[in-house]
């Protein structure tokens, strides 16, 4: 119904999002040559290209390639709701997050490649203002969605089936949203009692019986319903009976299903199933996810290098044993897969667990204490320095696990979770989490579960991106730190 109408409208945002780019790079071009390229090098950092001419050459190649990248993924990280977006600022903030992804790509090439053609300084500015003309084409859209939804031509009308207060609830929805587009035209009752009265601002136009008089004496585009009758046969023939007249038949998932949000109907071969998805996650946004965690922990494995050599070194001078402690953790859906961490315990710390029991200071199945005695000397330090984590890079490079994500446990910790705690293991386990950057030990258990049920609730691309920047701030600060 609504989703229709976006659908219509993704073209248009296509090209202004096409034009925003090429608006963009030109205006980049300009101030690049304008006021940046004569800067002095020891200032700018950048090294000046021979000519003018011979930098909008090796820029203007690379184009297509900056156009096809920033509108793919402006088209699969942005919500397309142009129409039920509320506000203004939900255009501009929509826009962030595809800019800092593109800027990631675009700044690692620059780096990896310096034949890319096109430098570090230059990159800045195109995004900035790539940022500012998207932002500034969604809400013209948004300004001529909301002009012609005005205008009776574009307006679609709707019938809802019901009286109850969902289905005014319903009505009212669309009348506090004109821009959508849609009036209601009345409702139908299963109680022939109700015809002709006013339930708020509305009339019931007739009954479900008599349906096919209704859709014949006023103009309607859709059916909706609201209330379920009493018998399911009257739901095949209100849905038959719209299919009949070619009108479409629309029913509110949640007086079937009691407020399930994250329901989908997919199609196999001829038949149709409802599915109801625990965790609402798009498949493009998911690999995006996952590029993101590839390439970010390709490149830190490389860029921490010296790490591997220095503190395997130091480890080993330190205590006896071996560099790397390998347990095995529980991942999505119950998956076991070994992670990786250097060793920060004395050899058989697991055995001496029971007898430490007493100075746990975690509540529910985790055990954690602050002052460990089974830690090394190196293994304090690399606890306070959060650097014994970095081997689990090579378990996000593997797929196991997420730069962000719900920590994974041990299975003798999930064999003690109740129900709704299993929720946890619904999406892939991270690295940090909101939990790491919100105190660790200092929180209680079920806070911590409540914590990783929210961030799968409210998972967003944006929001893996705060909790990393809220991480490098925790790791820094040594807040929560074992």
């Amino acid at each position: 119904m609504i989703r229709e109408k976006e659908q219509y409208y993704s073209p248009i945002i296509f090209l202004l999002d096409f034009i925003s780019v090429f608006v963009s790079f030109g205006l980049s071009v300009y101030i690049y040559m304008k006021f940046i390229i004569f800067l002095d090098p020891a200032l700018t950092g950048f090294r000046i290209p021979l000519s003018p001419m011979l930098y909008w050459d090796t820029t203007l190649n690379v184009l297509p390639f900056l156009t096809a990248i920033f509108i793919l993924f402006f088209n699969i990280i942005s919500k397309k709701e142009y129409i039920q977006r509320r506000r203004s600022f939900d255009f501009i903030t929509q826009t962030i997050m595809p800019c800092i992804v593109s800027a990631i790509i675009f700044f690692g090439i620059a780096a990896i490649n310096p034949q890319f053609g096109v430098n570090s300084l230059f990159l800045a500015v195109f995004i900035i203002l790539l940022w500012f003309f998207l932002s500034v084409d969604r809400l013209l859209m948004l300004s001529i969605i909301s002009f012609l939804h005005t205008k009776s031509g574009y307006i679609r009308y709707l019938l809802i089936i019901g009286t109850n207060k969902e289905a005014v609830k319903m009505a009212d929805l669309f009348e506090r949203h004109p821009k959508w587009g849609i009036r209601v035209v009345g409702f139908l009752t299963y109680d022939f009692n109700e015809v002709g009265t006013q339930i708020g601002n509305y009339s019931v136009i007739g009954t479900i019986d008599d349906m096919m008089i209704t859709l014949e004496k006023n103009v309607v585009d859709f059916v909706l319903l609201s209330q379920l009758p009493e018998k399911v046969s009257q739901i095949y023939n209100a849905s038959l009976r719209c299919k009949t007249v070619g009108i479409d038949f629309i029913m509110d998932s949640d007086i079937l299903f009691q407020k399930v949000e994250k329901v989908s109907i997919e199609k196999i071969e001829n038949s149709s199933i409802i599915f109801f998805k625990s965790v609402w996650n798009s498949p493009e946004k998911l690999f995006i996810k996952r590029a993101i965690d590839f390439f970010v922990s390709g490149i830190l494995i490389v860029l921490f290098a010296p790490f591997w050599a220095v503190i395997p070194f130091i480890i080993k001078r330190d205590s006896p044993g071996p560099t790397y402690y390998i347990q095995e953790r529980v991942g999505k859906n119950g998956r076991l897969f070994p992670m990786y961490k250097f060793r920060t315990m004395v050899v058989g710390a697991e055995k001496m667990q029971t007898q430490l029991m007493h100075l746990n200071e975690m509540d529910g199945p985790v055990f954690k204490i602050k002052d460990d005695p089974r830690l090394t000397r190196v293994g304090k330090l690399l606890r306070r320095t959060s650097l014994d984590e970095l081997p689990q890079l090579f378990n996000v490079f593997l797929g196991n696990m997420s730069l962000v994500g719900p920590r994974p446990p041990i299975l003798k910790e999930v064999l003690q979770y109740r129900p709704w705690q299993r929720k946890r293991l619904s999406v892939t386990p991270g690295v940090t989490c909101l939990w790491q950057v919100s105190g660790r030990n200092e929180i209680k258990f079920d806070e911590w579960m409540k914590l990783d049920m929210q961030y799968i609730d409210n998972w967003s691309l944006l929001l893996d991106l705060k909790i990393l920047f809220m991480t490098v701030k925790a790791v820094i600060s040594r807040k929560g730190a074992l």
